[in-house]
């Protein structure tokens, strides 16, 4: 008796969920992406580029102050000729470079409050771009309060054609 029970059960699960097995799916009325909005609450790269031979990164400072930033520099770059870190109305930030195996530290004299930005120039840049247009530095930061480095972003720069 048991098992007839079970097996009626079955049957009757199976009945019930066959057509919704069977319906097609209309692709066309279901959304293709959703976005979610989430406040960034983190240091990141704003933009990236370059003004004649001079790149520069910009980041926004959010969530905390910064003490200091490190970018990775790209393995295609040969030689730049100075940097210079600017505030976002394009006064001088004082700080303190070094440049060690093809990465730049930047310390700041005082740290970089929470909700302002910063401008990274690389200036007299010289670069192979034999081996592509596309130049990748890698930049992370050390945040007030924090120990280590934590990732701020890769900021792209692509050389324009000179022709």
């Amino acid at each position: 008796m048991k098992n007839l029970i079970y097996s009626g059960l079955s049957m009757l699960l199976l009945a019930i969920t066959s057509p919704a097995m069977a319906m097609p799916i209309n692709y066309e009325a279901t959304p293709k992406t959703q976005q979610i909005s989430l406040p960034v609450n983190v240091p990141h790269i704003t933009n990236s580029g370059v003004r004649n031979n001079t790149h520069f990164i910009r980041v926004a400072v959010v969530g905390m102050s910064l003490e200091d930033i490190m970018i990775a520099l790209p393995s295609q770059m040969e030689r730049f000729q100075g940097v210079k870190i600017r505030d976002k109305s394009g006064r001088d930030i004082a700080a303190k470079t070094e440049l060690t195996n093809e990465r730049l530290s930047i310390t700041f004299d005082q740290p970089i409050t929470s909700g302002s930005s910063l401008e990274v120039q690389f200036t007299g840049v010289q670069a192979r771009t034999s081996s592509g247009r596309i130049l990748l530095y890698g930049v992370t930061a050390k945040r007030t309060g924090l120990q280590g480095e934590i990732p701020v972003g890769t900021a792209r720069v692509d050389i324009p054609d000179k022709s």
